[in-house]
């Protein structure tokens, strides 16, 4: 049986010395808000359209003679990380946070690495520098 996963590929944070990575920050955001849980939740019927398409493709192609090596899922898991991607550009994420977790505005969209915070230039909850976001990946394993 194919598994999902979600996850990001594993980079080092320039300004961090090599200290943190983009594993730790997926790590902590996991453990604390559950953001690619939540997204797995809302996009429940959005991901399986897109699996079935892709599949329902490929017996299409097969059926009209085609000759098919293996199933090529990736055009799909590019789907997903692009809603993904939308999804924390949106805010989507931040506003589905239970109320136990919601969290402080200024503590995720002002960013402390920077010498003068301007309050004005607002991005996004979860969103620091966009290397989460785009190391973030879809994938699929046989179980």
């Amino acid at each position: 049986m194919p598994v999902l996963h979600l996850g990001v590929v594993d980079v080092s944070y320039a300004d961090g010395g090599g200290a943190t990575t983009t594993g730790d920050v997926a790590g902590y955001l996991e453990d604390r808000y559950h953001i690619m849980r939540i997204f797995t939740e809302e996009n429940e019927a959005f991901i399986g359209e897109v699996l079935v398409d892709e599949v329902a493709g490929a017996i299409e192609s097969i059926a009209m003679g085609k000759r098919m090596g293996s199933l090529n899922l990736r055009p799909a898991m590019g789907k997903i990380e692009a809603r993904f991607r939308d999804a924390l550009d949106s805010g989507e994420l931040h506003r589905v946070l239970p109320a136990t977790q919601q969290v402080n505005d200024t503590t995720l969209k002002t960013s402390l690495r920077k010498k003068a915070v301007k309050q004005e230039s607002r991005r996004q909850a979860f969103i620091d520098s966009g290397l989460y976001q785009a190391s973030f990946r879809a994938w699929l394993t046989a179980k």
